[in-house]
């Protein structure tokens, strides 16, 4: 990676904000990383399971976690649940984008393994470890030097919206660059829409292993699309070239209208592939409330539509979206140029429920 650094000046800045920009086109560690290394040794159960409910469980951690900080951090990470609150969010890193809540490197050890035991209980084992794996590469990014704009393993952000209850809707909220994980809980019900997935670098060596956050997503999407005819391709190939996600953050409320290949067009064995694909982007959820949602994906199926831009080499930069009635989801290759630039090993993605975002409105 080149000797690029912040001392380049403001151009370097915006050429990373553009980069990992917010979606809003519709053109088609740092080397402390406490918090992901406490994910491997922080106490309680294992990720979306154990006894209770879900929700229940989700609810003692937050109660737990809140009971560890002092007023003024109280203060800090609790918040109305508000249209503007629920919306601040982004895959920027700090430097570009004024975040709020405490952020982990500001919290005690205890206080850290409280958080991630908040993240244990609401999202799977699979979900647990994206996330861990998006963060711990924050600090890789952070490692391997060119504009450093606030990258780090730990410098990422909590956030409780309304309050922590069994009835009613509260909305917990994680992220920091390249993560932007949202859980609504509506009366014992959980979604994680929208949720935004991101990674750089897409792939990292960890202790001897190859660590890749989003290569289910990835990996499916190929089968999918490799799966098609000539005629499937064309239906499901985008006219106009889409290399940003579309719906990510600042986009709460928008949609967008179906396109692609429908899944009713689709052989047995290419729906197979494609809800497939479906369940990477469910199943980070914990496996009680993704039941539910697997289900009604699978019902929805021939409904859904494939849309794809890019080459359909594995390893190609692309994007592909899948829309049903009841989610959008959306990924993309980042480019660029100079460090911390794009090509394969910059990704943006989101996952978005059709009219249930946020558990929808109160």
């Amino acid at each position: 990676m080149s000797e690029y650094r912040l001392a380049a000046g403001l151009a370097a800045v915006l050429l990373l904000a553009t980069a990992c920009g917010s979606g809003d086109s519709e053109s088609s560690t740092s080397t402390n990383t406490s918090a992901s290394a406490s994910a491997t040794t922080s106490s309680g159960s294992g990720p979306g399971s154990g006894g209770g409910t879900a929700a229940a469980q989700v609810l003692t951690a937050t109660q737990a976690f809140l009971a560890t900080l002092d007023d003024s951090q109280k203060s800090s990470v609790q918040a109305e649940r508000t249209e503007a609150n629920l919306s601040q969010w982004s895959n920027l890193p700090d430097q570009l984008f004024e975040r709020a809540g405490l952020r982990m490197d500001s919290l005690d050890d205890e206080q850290q393994a409280a958080v991630l035991a908040i993240l244990k209980a609401a999202l799977s084992e699979d979900g647990y470890e994206q996330v861990t794996g998006i963060t711990y590469g924050d600090g890789v990014l952070k490692d391997a030097g060119g504009i450093d704009l606030d990258f780090g393993a730990d410098h990422y952000w909590i956030r409780v919206l309304g309050t922590p209850s069994e009835t009613g809707q509260w909305t917990l909220q994680y992220g920091g660059h390249h993560l932007a994980v949202n859980v609504t809980l509506t009366d014992g019900t959980m979604t994680l829409g929208p949720t935004l997935w991101a990674a750089q670098p897409a792939y990292y060596d960890k202790d001897g292993n190859e660590v890749e956050p989003l290569k289910g997503e990835t990996e499916k999407a190929f089968k999918v699309v490799q799966s098609l005819d000539d005629e499937q391709f064309d239906t499901a190939e985008l006219d106009t070239a889409v290399t940003e996600i579309v719906l990510g953050a600042g986009q709460d409320g928008k949609t967008l209208e179906s396109e692609g290949v429908k899944a009713s067009d689709l052989d047995a064995d290419q729906q197979k592939l494609l809800l497939d694909l479906i369940d990477e982007w469910i199943t980070p959820l914990n496996d009680e409330q993704a039941k539910a949602k697997l289900a009604d994906a699978k019902k929805n199926l021939k409904s859904t539509y494939f849309a794809w831009y890019g080459s359909t080499e594995s390893d190609q930069p692309i994007y592909y979206r899948v829309q049903s009635p009841s989610y959008t989801i959306e990924f993309a290759h980042q480019q660029g140029q100079g460090a911390n630039a794009g090509g394969v090993t910059h990704i943006h993605s989101i996952y978005r429920e059709n009219g249930n975002d946020y558990g929808a409105e109160d």
